[in-house]
Formats: structure tokens, C-alpha cells, sequence
């Protein structure tokens, strides 16, 4: 019988918050990209839980709200001013003003 020792992972590795190979090499297991493969032979039943870091992660996977942060880091990033003591809903519509 094989050994089921294979996490198949979706890469780019560096896309998530933990490092996946140490998490990898602890766990006993070899780490395969999932995306460059459709078999799934000798998976490993029980793998790491991992996160994918903020910039990754697909928009529907949040539940849409931004932070206080995120928002004036991205008015920043459009070039917008903004009072810095301004509230987080006047600071979001005035993200969403600028489409």
C-alpha cells in the first residue's frame, strides 16, 4: 500500500501567510503544486490549515468590507486627501466616489 503522504496545494507557495514547506516538512509530508497536476494520487488525508495573505485572496471570499486601514491606503494610493480623523463610512463613500 502507498504511502498517502502528498499535499497537493494550490501554488504559488508564497501566496500564503504561513511558510507551507516548513508546515510541510514537519507534517511528513511533499508538497505538489495542485495547479500543474489533476491527479490526486497518495493525498495525504490530513493537511495543514493555511491562509492566503490579504493581496490573494479572492473578493468573494471576504465578506466585502474593508478596513479603516485598507481604505485610506487605498485613497492614498488614488491620490486622494482625507481628513485623517475622518469616519470609516465617510472615508468608504468617499472611496466608492471615485469608482
Amino acid at each position: 500500500m502507498a504511502e498517502n503522504n502528498i499535499w497537493y496545494l494550490p501554488g504559488p507557495f508564497h501566496r500564503y501567510e504561513d511558510d507551507v514547506k516548513a508546515l510541510a516538512k514537519k507534517a511528513g509530508l511533499r508538497i505538489i503544486d495542485a495547479n500543474v497536476t489533476a491527479s490526486r494520487d497518495g493525498a495525504a488525508e490530513k493537511t495543514p490549515k493555511v491562509a492566503l495573505k490579504p493581496e490573494w485572496r479572492p473578493a468573494d471570499e471576504s465578506d466585502g468590507k474593508l478596513s479603516i486601514d485598507e481604505i485610506r491606503a487605498q485613497l492614498t494610493a488614488k491620490g486622494v486627501q482625507f481628513d485623517e480623523k475622518a469616519k470609516k463610512a465617510d472615508l468608504q463613500k468617499l472611496l466608492d466616489a471615485q469608482g
